[in-house]
């Protein structure tokens, strides 16, 4: 999948299961500042539950690629 075409990242929340499209450059700004786990992607709470909202894939500015179904 060429993700430089798609503007947006497709997230999951790892609890209730919700949807939530992210843009690509919020994504990338959180990674950008995040200086912890380069192992652990950009994450976002779900708006509806509270849970951690995790990325159908996306490759990270560090090139480690994340992927839902690696964790699940």
């Amino acid at each position: 999948m060429n993700q430089s075409k798609k503007q947006s990242v497709n997230y999951v929340c790892l609890a209730c299961h919700e949807k939530e499209e992210i843009p690509i450059n919020v994504v990338r700004d959180f990674d950008l500042m995040d200086d912890g786990d380069p192992t652990t992607p950009p994450m976002f709470a779900c708006e509806k539950c509270g849970g951690e909202m995790y990325p159908e894939y996306y490759k990270g500015v560090h090139g480690i690629e994340y992927k839902l179904s690696d964790i699940l």
